[in-house]
């Protein structure tokens, strides 16, 4: 068969197959199978894939046949940008590793680090326009009624996640440089950089421990008294740098207070208030075999070590979506001092070995192989540009679903946020779309993959988000509306601003978010059959966004329960006078998930 299947108690599906076109069938085969184990009729399911790839047995490859296709990532070159860095990450804490020769920057984020504070973005005026704007929609008067949307029932922009830190590594090689690779390993979540200079070949590993929560960078050469490098620690916020002892230092930062969103024209765009913003703290410590080391204000010098390990930690005083982080903030500093404490007392072995075993009991679950060619040789970005051209590379493809697993194992992991629109890696101030949580249909996309892929613990920080948009959003639900039960509309933030955001209604005004974020407990459901998620975690957001749904339905002139007024995210229609709008009642996308 070109189908092998392992079911466990954790629904455990492994799949193998031989060509791309049999890699649809297996992606459906493994949700097909993963219900039919629910509702008892797996024996009847085997019998019907076994019949659906009979035929395709004789093409079947050995396991042996795999190991020739490694799910890494590597180049032949650093990044040249951004997009072009190696992402990693623990759920919490993300770090994009570009893989320079003289210069090594790791750009590194925190999940909770966000501008702004709680505030109260409601818009108290909205509800006094409701009954006239739905009287204009009852009337066909669209455009009048999307005008009176616009001008005075939508809100507030969200505010933006923030980079953290970046830390640099930098070098003096002397002579030319051969043989360099840079690699992200899917199977262990870590990055390497390796290259050789005359005779010393330098090797660099990344990794971010969710066991540990913290970052290593280990360097070695192989060769004794040959790793010589300058450490720094730099930050597009204000910061300041200490020296702890006299293996390392800590930088200490304020992010803005406000930040408005990079497609918004104002003058104060980004604005810092001393004494408010969100603060956060990064320590890095460095240990050697051999050498010398020493810190100082500007950083941390190792000299002629044959290597050098540095242990990063990283903190915020965010302490909770309702409590100001300057007012009632948790401590960053003790926070990252312990972290840094209890890491340091590990080897680097110790920390590499709690990685990888905590990261393989998700990643390892599913293993999806459709055939091999001689293209499995090449830098990945040579790959992408055959296939372009035309070139069959089916196991690139197994490499592109291995790699949406990984990027949602790295940013979404119990206790930590949800992954937002760039997961957890953004370098900027003010980043597309503010970095956040666009649950028109971003967010949901990001977990789709999450109980079908075997990533359930994936899931739990989404819903999280929905428990504590089940307090926010039942405020807005009865001042914007009048409404019981709880709302979102698009945009959400780290504060869980559930309100409409600012400009067009075609975006800012479907306050069907939270209703079809519900869809996600549902499922969760479906795979688990958790009786307590059920009960305790499910049943009472879903009861409360069918409150707000009940309450938000009225009658049309036929007697027809509708939402109204209603758009279709991010859509738009042609009225009868060909002028295009985007406010209607009973769009397709709203009653579809009621």
């Amino acid at each position: 068969m070109s189908i092998v299947y392992n079911f466990t108690d954790d629904n455990f599906i492994k799949i193998v197959n031989d060509d791309a076109r049999s890699a649809y069938l297996s992606v459906y085969t493994a949700f097909f199978l993963s219900r039919a184990i629910q509702s008892g009729e797996y024996s009847r399911t085997k019998t019907t894939v076994y019949n659906l790839f009979e035929r395709r047995q004789r093409h079947m490859k050995r396991d042996k046949d795999r190991v020739s296709n490694p799910l890494k990532l590597w180049y032949q070159r650093p990044a040249q940008e951004w997009v072009e860095a190696l992402p990693i990450g623990n759920g919490r804490m993300g770090g994009m590793v570009f893989g320079g020769v003289e210069k090594e920057r790791i750009q590194m984020n925190e999940d909770t680090l966000w501008s702004g504070h709680p505030r109260d973005t409601n818009n108290y005026d909205a509800i006094n326009h409701l009954d006239e704007v739905r009287q204009l929609i009852f009337d066909g008067q669209y455009v009048k009624a999307q005008e009176i949307i616009e001008e005075k029932m939508v809100g507030t922009w969200n505010q933006s996640y923030q980079p953290m830190v970046d830390l640099y590594l930098d070098f003096s090689h002397l002579g030319d440089v051969a043989e360099y690779r840079r690699e992200l390993d899917l199977d262990t979540a870590v990055a390497r950089v390796e290259y050789r200079v005359g005779d010393v070949n330098y090797t660099r590993e990344f990794f971010v421990s969710a066991a540990d929560q913290v970052l290593a960078a280990r360097v070695s050469s192989g060769i004794p008294g040959k790793v010589t490098m300058d450490i720094r620690l730099k930050s597009v916020h204000p910061a300041s740098i200490a020296k702890i002892d006299d293996k390392c230092i800590c930088l200490h930062g304020r992010v803005p207070s406000h930040v408005e969103p990079n497609y918004v024209k104002i003058d104060k765009a980004v604005i810092y208030d001393e004494g408010k913003g969100m603060e956060f703290e990064c320590r890095i410590a460095v240990q050697t075999d051999g050498g010398s080391v020493f810190a100082h204000e500007e950083g941390i010098r190792v000299e002629n070590a044959g290597e050098a390990v540095s242990i990063l930690a990283a903190a915020t005083s965010f302490n909770g979506f309702d409590k100001d982080p300057a007012v009632d903030g948790k401590d960053c500093s003790s926070i990252c001092g312990a972290d840094l404490s209890a890491a340091l007392k590990k080897t680097y072995r110790e920390l590499l070995d709690a990685h990888i075993q905590d990261y393989q009991s998700i990643f390892k679950r599913v293993d999806l192989y459709l055939g091999t060619t001689e293209a499995v040789n090449l830098p990945t970005d040579e790959r992408l540009k055959a296939v372009k051209e035309g070139a069959e590379d089916p196991q690139l493809a197994a490499l592109y679903f291995q790699f949406g697993r990984y990027l949602l194992i790295s940013s979404s992991r119990p206790g930590s946020q949800p992954a937002n629109l760039q997961g957890i890696w953004n370098q900027e101030v003010r980043p597309p779309w503010s970095s956040n949580y666009t649950v028109n249909i971003n967010t949901q996309m990001n977990y789709w993959p999450a109980e079908v892929c075997n990533m359930a613990e994936c899931h739990e920080p989404l819903f999280d988000m929905i428990d504590d948009l089940r307090v926010s959003g039942a405020k807005t639900a009865q001042i914007h509306y009048g409404c019981r039960g709880w709302v979102a509309h698009h945009n959400v933030d780290l504060w869980r601003t559930a309100t409409p955001a600012g400009g067009l209604a075609c975006w800012a005004f479907w306050p069907m978010s939270g209703a079809w974020l519900c869809r996600h407990l549902w499922e969760h459901y479906e795979f688990s059959l958790d009786r307590d998620f059920l009960a305790l975690k499910a049943y009472p957001a879903m009861k409360e966004a069918a409150l707000f749904c009940l309450d938000w339905l009225v009658e049309d002139k036929d007697g027809n329960l509708v939402t109204c007024p209603s758009t279709s995210p991010e859509n738009v229609f042609l009225t009868p006078e060909g002028k295009k709008c985007a406010v209607s009642m009973a769009s397709t996308m709203d009653m579809s998930i009621i």
